[in-house]
């Protein structure tokens, strides 16, 4: 970098730093501005506290925050989901919170001021002391350097401690006999047993998972909010899309119509995958491409829509398969259909205290019923795809802090889910993807306002 391009940088990021001292989370301050989502209220954050403690009456639960600055290519700092699920703070990169279910305490361990670009980021991490312990309804709030000495007194107590664990296994990043290099969550046990090696860690995260899967009034505004977002941003694609269009060009209506919204960016990069790309084993392959899988989506082709907008510090998850030309082929509009009749089989069947399996199930019943009217080949063979197919083509995971969480079974009422059935025919993928409310005696779909059926996506597209 020259000596220009430094200097630029560097005027860059000092207003950048000055802007984040505005207001809070680094939003401008002024009677002009009100932030477009909601978020949790600290009270909600003690009483999360409160019943995790009840949970791990035996040891301390220890969360680390996110340790690193966010990467320049990212679209903001994203906290990580546990840490900010008790403790509230948007930021602190490196923080410790450490939640005393045996002595009913909770402290937080603060590091000092992060750096950036050989400069100290000031006014970011909380000051320890009474002031900060009282504002956020905590025992206490510590410089970070009293975390060892302070754990090896409870550990030689008799505490044992606890952590959460990812939602699927983190890759190491190194040949097997090597320490890890990568996953924060193996990271941060590695470290504690390096530091404590006498002392017992075990996993929380059935504990944790059951808790947060269960979403306060708050949260359901949040994610409501959210979801409508979500909605805007995929009725962009429907306006974008057309043959020869390029998928980056639809992932950025999707991120501008998130931001125009009133979003914070993106839940998750977008999946705008056209024709071959939008199936299972090349979608997830784009996690390791430089271009996403980048292409011009062709007319006769189908593009998977799997997006999410974020605020209020939630996440969303939301999708459809849209036509590129604006219209399915008879084949397509049937296999299409077919599936929308299975999934709404499987909302009506959920419920607080049903088996997720029992969703599955109504949603296959319904499919097998239908075989016999099909009229297309492609039609028939869905059914078959879909029938054959397994539990993963009826997949349901939780939204909340995470645009994917594991959630417990049976549904419990107050969880918001996904629902995203998909199956392959031929050249086409199919996926479909809501959030849901489960409620006591049903469910409420929070993403309103998208099409269904085939003749409905068409509708849409035509009206674009």
């Amino acid at each position: 970098m020259n000596h220009v391009s430094r200097t630029v940088v560097l005027a860059f990021v000092t207003v950048g730093m000055l802007a984040g001292c505005i207001g809070d989370a680094g939003e401008p301050s002024g009677p002009e501005y009100q932030p477009p989502v909601p978020r949790v209220s600290v009270d909600e954050y003690a009483r999360r506290r409160e019943s995790i403690l009840a949970n791990l009456d035996d040891g301390i639960l220890l969360l680390q925050a996110r340790p690193v600055e966010k990467g320049m290519e990212q679209w903001g700092f994203v906290q990580d989901p546990t840490f900010l699920y008790y403790s509230g703070l948007a930021e602190a990169p490196g923080a410790i919170l450490a939640l005393d279910g045996s002595s009913g305490e909770t402290h937080l361990f603060l590091p000092p001021p992060p750096s950036s670009f050989g400069m100290t980021v000031e006014g970011l991490t909380p000051v320890p002391g009474a002031e900060t312990a009282s504002e956020l309804l905590l025992t206490s709030a510590r410089p970070w350097s009293d975390f060892v000495s302070w754990a090896e007194g409870r550990i030689a107590e008799g505490a044992r401690l606890y952590v959460d664990e990812s939602r699927s296994p983190e890759a190491a990043g190194t040949p097997e006999g090597m320490t890890p290099v990568a996953g924060p969550r193996t990271l941060w046990r590695e470290a504690i047993h390096a530091a404590f090696p006498s002392a017992s860690v075990e996993s929380a995260k059935v504990a944790i998972m059951r808790q947060r899967s269960v979403k306060s009034p708050a949260e359901l505004r949040i994610l409501e909010r959210n979801a409508h977002m979500t909605v805007e941003a995929l009725l962009a694609v429907t306006r974008r899309l057309e043959p020869g269009v390029r998928q980056r060009q639809t992932e950025a209506s999707v991120v501008a119509a998130c931001l125009e919204a009133g979003a914070q960016g993106p839940s998750f990069w977008p999946w705008t995958m056209s024709g071959p790309n939008a199936h299972v084993p090349r979608l997830v392959g784009a996690f390791f491409r430089y271009d996403q899988g980048d292409r011009m989506a062709w007319d006769g082709e189908l593009v998977r829509v799997d997006i999410g907008c974020a605020g209020g510090l939630y996440g969303a998850d939301v999708g459809r398969t849209l036509p590129v030309a604006g219209r399915f082929s008879e084949g397509q509009a049937e296999a299409w259909d077919l599936l929308i009749e299975g999934y709404r089989a499987g909302l009506d069947a959920m419920a607080g205290g049903v088996p997720v399996a029992d969703v599955r199930a109504a949603s296959m019943s319904a499919v097998r019923n239908a075989r016999e009217r099909l009229a297309t080949e492609e039609g028939r063979t869905a059914a078959a795809a879909i029938l054959d197919g397994g539990p993963g083509t009826w997949h349901i995971h939780g939204v909340g802090l995470d645009s994917g969480e594991d959630i417990p079974d049976p549904l419990l009422s107050g969880m918001v889910v996904a629902y995203e059935p998909g199956f392959s025919v031929g050249p086409d993928a199919y996926y479909l993807e809501d959030m849901i409310l489960v409620t006591d005696d049903g469910h409420r779909v929070l993403s309103t306002g998208l099409p269904y059926t085939a003749a409905e996506i068409a509708r849409a597209m035509r009206s674009r």
